[in-house]
């Protein structure tokens, strides 16, 4: 445990451990609509109340847990630095959701980025309720099955030296 968290330590290696947690099958995918969904949510927000768009971008990638994610958002914050539009520069970034990136295209398109931004996290966010309900549907029939498991091995602590007592005296 402790070697582990001393490996964590060092950049180089929490972000190798952070993009391998985005591709794993479900956890992946819950970890990075639940920072995406926090992001859009921030940006939002941020960019509703008037923050200019590099510094909402900056202060939102704060909001990010996972370090790939967070260096996507600050090599696409220098790409809009240098004038690219923000569905661009993060579509280029590979690792942000489609959904993302097509509401804020569209909100740059009209106009209306804060409102975009808004319902992508609202999207992000059933997306992640839905996916949460589905890993406890999963968990729940596993559950059972363990617990009948300890059961069983009580049962058979408890009945073994019984039976070994009744065929000594048999």
């Amino acid at each position: 445990f402790w070697g582990w968290r001393l490996y964590l330590r060092n950049p180089r290696a929490r972000l190798s451990w952070h993009s391998r947690i985005l591709r794993l099958p479900l956890f992946g995918r819950f970890v990075l609509g639940l920072n995406t969904a926090r992001f859009a949510s921030t940006l939002a927000i941020l960019s509703g109340a008037g923050v200019p768009l590099l510094r909402a971008l900056d202060a939102a990638r704060q909001t990010l847990s996972n370090d790939r994610l967070s260096q996507s958002v600050s090599e696409a914050t220098a790409k809009v630095r240098e004038g690219a539009n923000l569905a661009a520069a993060l579509r280029v970034e590979k690792v942000f959701p489609p959904v993302l990136i097509h509401l804020i295209a569209s909100g740059e398109k009209t106009g209306a980025l804060p409102p975009m931004l808004e319902r992508a996290a609202l999207t992000l966010s059933r997306d992640i309720e839905r996916r949460a309900m589905g890993m406890t549907a999963l968990l729940e029939p596993l559950m059972i099955v363990v617990m009948g498991g300890v059961v069983l091995v009580i049962v058979m602590a408890v009945m073994l030296p019984i039976i070994e007592i009744n065929q000594l005296v048999t």
